[in-house]
């Protein structure tokens, strides 16, 4: 995302709730985000803030409790009042990831939260810098056959889903690729076009201003069909490539405990200011494809997710830390 964007959206979601917070004298309901401010997460928070906080008319604002992937801000939740006033914006990698990668995340997202809704779906893709005269996954390959010292896939954080992916890739495609673990897609992306790494995978959003610039080019994606945010690019499925048919994810959780009543208000708002044009567009501009689904479709999502990464985990060796 341009760093333009994410100046303005910010700009927008912290008037929104200034003016919110004006309007109305009912104490702000906090949204944890586990991520920095001007990060993906921490952006569509702000969104969300702005968008719920309309639609409910009441205040939200967004609550950045950095570190540890996510984990810190998990906590937080875990150790919030089940009164509706804090929720928690969590990608896949604190929520299911993290869990299987780490021996005490201190928190347990079945019995600790509970989902009000999914937000959106975000799916990976496999780019690569167009020295590598590659097209296609097999093109790929064959580079990466012909130049194995140099076949390095920058990944966003270690021990993350693009992490394992790289270890899938490798298995599937005969090849020894290393996975490079950077602080996040952005430095990752930037590499990538400089062309000082010959591929990434990392989230589309992080991807989509360059391979529209024809900077880089983007192999694959995640997911059972093609993003329509780039219907050209072929899935990893498509390719002869298992096991990354699944998008990552933005979830809403509230504190466990948190009133039924709360947590059917805040689904039915979610659902409602997603089904909007507003927020739509503005989503699908960082990349990210709407997708709104219930607390039982999170779930069911959740533990497919971890049933898929924990069976990757295991057939990889990786040991928690």
């Amino acid at each position: 995302m341009a760093k333009g964007l994410k100046a303005l959206v910010l700009a927008l979601g912290l008037s929104a709730a200034h003016s919110a917070l004006a309007q109305s004298s009912a104490p702000p309901v906090r949204i944890l985000v586990g991520f920095p401010a001007g990060g993906g997460v921490d952006v569509v928070a702000r969104l969300l803030a702005e968008a719920l906080g309309q639609k409910l008319g009441q205040p939200f604002v967004v609550d950045n409790r950095t570190g540890a992937g996510g984990l810190i801000a998990a906590a937080a939740l875990k150790h919030a009042a089940a009164d509706g006033q804090t929720v928690f914006l969590s990608n896949d990698h604190t929520v299911v990831t993290a869990l299987l990668t780490t021996k005490a995340p201190g928190f347990e997202p079945s019995s600790d939260f509970v989902p009000i809704g999914n937000v959106a779906q975000i799916a990976m893709g496999l780019a690569v810098h167009p020295s590598t005269q590659s097209m296609r996954l097999d093109e790929f390959a064959a580079w990466a056959k012909r130049n194995p010292s140099k076949a390095n896939v920058g990944v966003p954080a270690p021990a993350s889903i693009p992490e394992f992916a790289v270890s899938l890739l490798s298995g599937q495609l005969s090849i020894d690729a290393k996975a490079v673990a950077y602080r996040g897609g952005a430095p990752l992306a930037a590499d990538l076009v400089s062309g000082q790494l010959p591929a990434g995978i990392t989230a589309l959003s992080e991807l989509l201003q360059y391979q529209k610039a024809g900077k880089i080019r983007v192999l694959a994606v995640s997911g059972t069909q093609r993003s329509p945010l780039l219907p050209e690019v072929p899935t990893f499925a498509e390719q002869g490539v298992q096991g990354l048919d699944q998008s990552n994810f933005l979830v809403l959780f509230a504190r466990a405990g948190t009133s039924a009543k709360v947590v059917e208000r805040y689904s039915d708002a979610l659902r409602a200011v997603l089904a909007g044009p507003a927020l739509r567009e503005q989503l699908q501009a960082l990349g990210m494809q709407p997708d709104y689904a219930g607390p039982e479709a999170v779930r069911r999502n959740m533990q497919r997710a971890t049933d898929n990464w924990g069976q990757v985990v295991k057939q990889i060796g990786f040991q928690p830390q």
